[in-house]
């Protein structure tokens, strides 16, 4: 009875403290409503104290605590839920308002509604399939966000034979490019001539420059628009190089006529290929990479602005869903094989990485209505054997530099980073992790190196030549701002 009595008490206590605040409910999403994407779940700004926070649950089943963020407009506080991890279909939300008391959670109050999640609603493949072309509207521009990770795992024969042994691993967030693509003109067999280049990031405080990693530098410097240069592609509608150009460009600081501007900012990122056939979900084909490869000495003779591996790679549709308020096919291309670069071109590479293996996922999300790419997400897996080189004893805390990096310079335009769609042929040293073609003829790549862990295989009295096994993964996410 007086444990009774004492709950009874706690419950009056708490709602005594929570007198004059607003009623905990969920004002958005409305009950019974359809939703996708990210969804905004809002409650009233002043129904959660400070020192609350609220649980999320779909289905009964706990999501994630959070203390949520006040709405732009300030007149709510809000959850973001990514519907998009969860299957299509009615679903109960149900949001718990929690305070801590006596170092316990106690919920005080509770609201839930039902939603449906309507992810791949509304959007109907024929039963002939959908054909997907790029539709080359003359003087329309896109502007796309670049973002770029790399992340190495380097691991020792030796420790690699151990029990429990775990890499080491170099997490590098690369720089973010804003790029344009502007379609020029069309041709009657629907072809279309595109325009690529860097454009100022004025997402980042309004300001008129890129602030980038050339692949002549080791740090980032300003770029304004008078030097940032135009590359020109001919695509087919399903996006295949017919030829590419880079033609002079003469900023303010031009270095006279035919010579190009030795200040041009170059980015041969080409878009990706899309299948030649109607495709229905669930097929699959074959197709091909397009990656971006400036020759610097044949700069403004060169028709070609790519390297092709034609067909190597298997094309997959496999699904439609609202992506960015757009009706989207999801495209997934894969490529893997063992050769020493994806051209099979002999490289630098092969002094460093042995038994290599290189293997590249692409997810394209399609915007089936206006014929452009919304999102396009690249990961590439590049791994093998490799030689650190000579590792001083175990006192001395030295470690090898990561293969094609050793201080603070690649080897070669094939080194390591090979499928960097920034990277030159003919150039000298390795590409930057950002990866980009400065300078106009000015040099080549070069690498920014990366430092190995501290006495790693080092053993205690002399060093040692150590050689084990490395993974390298680069990420890039391309995402329409508009």
């Amino acid at each position: 009875m007086k444990r009774a009595i004492s709950s009874i008490v706690f419950v009056g206590a708490v709602a005594f403290s929570f007198a004059g605040q607003g009623s905990f409910t969920i004002v958005r999403p409305l009950d019974g409503s359809t939703v996708r994407e990210k969804t905004r779940i809002l409650v009233p700004k002043n129904s959660v104290q400070d020192s609350g926070y609220i649980g999320i649950f779909l289905d009964g089943k706990f999501l994630e605590a959070v203390v949520p963020k006040e709405s732009e407009d300030k007149k709510y506080l809000e959850y973001m839920l990514d519907t998009k991890a969860y299957e299509d279909g009615n679903h109960k939300l149900e949001l718990k308002y929690y305070v801590d008391y006596n170092s316990q959670p106690r919920v005080v109050d509770s609201s839930s509604i039902d939603i449906v999640i309507g992810n791949k609603k509304g959007i109907e493949v024929p039963e002939d399939g959908i054909q997907m072309r790029y539709k080359f509207n003359v003087g329309s521009e896109r502007i796309y966000k670049l973002q770029q990770k790399q992340i190495t795992s380097i691991i020792s024969e030796a420790d690699q034979k151990k029990s429990g042994a775990r890499p080491f691993e170099f997490n590098s967030e690369g720089e973010a490019i804003t790029l344009l693509y502007a379609v020029d003109n069309k041709y009657g067999n629907g072809e279309g001539l595109m325009r690529m280049q860097v454009v100022p990031d004025r997402g980042v405080k309004n300001r008129e420059y890129a602030f980038l990693t050339t692949s002549d530098a080791t740090a980032p410097q300003r770029f304004y628009p008078e030097s940032m240069a135009p590359i020109y592609m001919r695509l087919t509608p399903t996006g295949r190089e017919v030829f590419g150009a880079v033609p002079d460009y003469f900023g303010f600081e031009s270095a006279g006529m035919g010579g190009g501007d030795r200040f041009a900012l170059y980015a041969a990122f080409p878009l990706p290929v899309l299948p030649s056939k109607s495709i229905r979900v669930g097929d699959s084909w074959r197709t091909n990479f397009q990656q971006g490869a400036l020759d610097m000495a044949k700069l403004h003779t060169t028709n070609t602005v790519v390297e092709k591996m034609v067909d190597q790679a298997r094309g997959e549709f496999v699904g439609v869903e609202w992506e960015m308020g757009r009706r989207c096919a999801v495209i997934k291309n894969t490529i893997s094989q063992g050769t020493p670069t994806l051209s099979k071109k002999a490289g630098a590479a092969t002094e460093n990485i042995s038994d290599r293996k290189v293997s590249v996922t692409e997810t394209i999300w399609f915007d089936i209505d206006n014929g452009i790419i919304v999102k396009f997400y690249q990961d590439t897996t590049i791994e093998g054997k490799a030689n650190f080189g000579l590792i001083g004893g175990g006192a001395s805390g030295n470690g090898p530099s990561a293969p094609g990096a050793a201080g603070g310079r690649g080897k070669g335009p094939d080194d390591f980073s090979i499928t960097d769609p920034f990277r030159q042929r003919g150039g000298k040293g390795g590409p930057p992790p950002a990866g980009m073609s400065g300078g106009g003829q000015k040099g080549g790549p070069q690498g920014a190196g990366m430092a190995g862990p501290a006495g790693m295989g080092g053993e205690q009295g002399g060093g040692q030549d150590v050689s084990g096994f490395v993974r390298t993964r680069f990420q890039r996410l391309f995402v329409l701002q508009k």
